[in-house]
């Protein structure tokens, strides 16, 4: 069941939008919708914020989006200690630029994810407040909405993580919350653990508006990009 709140404002400054987005959290609303002046905004849970024409359209188009949900499985998994061991390695390269970041006075946002079988991976979890918890996805079920984890929560963005590493040459995925790079492509917007936010194309690395980066990365730790058709370039 999504839940939503409108709020009249009339200042919409860094201050007024840090109060709003506390509200959200605390609240636990999937987003709140802001009306300042003229114009409408959408504030969402990872502090995204964007522009919206018509409130009626987008909270009839969230209602239709489908959301995964999680199921845990055993909880005693033995990893491979290379894989979980590249994990750690990752997280403490990307550190500082997730770390940067500190949502809701206590959240941190972003994930890295390594590929450790056919289907599994290893992933930070959700709701984190540091980034040294793991969890392992055993396998997202597409037909039946469920990611399977044993351990704690995935990332919300798991969904999206295992459509990315159905390309087999992807290793390890590092996704940084509202920071962008503008040698990649730009995706569309949709809410994080949506079906349409897991429908991307894997074949390079992007960025999704109002989101954030996502790096996809070989077996050789080179950041994977989508060669460009010069054909298809007008």
């Amino acid at each position: 069941m999504i839940k939503y709140k409108v709020r009249n404002i009339n200042t919409l400054g860094d201050k007024e939008i840090n109060l709003l987005y506390k509200e959200l959290l605390n609240n636990k609303w999937q987003f709140m919708i802001i009306n300042n002046n003229m114009s409408k905004y959408v504030l969402t849970k990872e502090k995204s914020m964007f522009k919206i024409d018509d409130e009626d359209i987008f909270v009839e188009n969230t209602y239709n989006d489908v959301f995964y949900r999680t199921e845990i499985v055993n909880n005693s998994e033995v990893i491979n200690k290379d894989d979980l061991n590249l994990f750690r390695r990752y997280i403490e390269k990307y550190r500082d630029r997730i770390e940067r970041s500190l949502y809701g006075d206590k959240y941190l946002f972003g994930s890295i994810a390594v590929r450790t079988g056919k289907n599994e991976f290893i992933t930070t979890i959700r709701g984190k407040e540091n980034l040294n918890e793991y969890t392992i996805v055993k396998k997202v079920n597409t037909s039946k909405y469920i990611v399977y984890v044993s351990g704690k929560k995935a990332t919300l963005n798991a969904p999206l993580l295992d459509t990315l590493f159905k390309n087999k040459d992807v290793k390890v995925i590092v996704h940084i919350n509202h920071e962008y790079d503008d040698t990649l492509p730009y995706y569309e917007y949709a809410f994080p653990g949506t079906v349409r936010d897991s429908i991307r194309d894997n074949q390079g690395s992007f960025n999704i508006k109002y989101h954030g980066l996502f790096y996809l990365i070989n077996n050789k730790g080179d950041i994977i990009k989508k060669e460009v058709d010069l054909n298809e370039v007008s």
